[in-house]
């Protein structure tokens, strides 16, 4: 029915925003990759 259309777009929408959320992160951690210390990212990563 027409919940489970709304509901699947939602879940698409949800997946498409964690997906552009994930690359900005990539993008920004790879654009000030050559200004930060490679010890400063291995920290952020635990």
């Amino acid at each position: 029915g027409l919940g489970g259309q709304v509901f699947a777009l939602f879940v698409i929408a949800v997946a498409a925003a964690e997906v552009g959320v994930g690359l900005a992160i990539v993008l920004l951690i790879y654009r000030n990759r050559r200004s930060v210390d490679v010890d400063a990212l291995d920290e952020l990563k635990g």
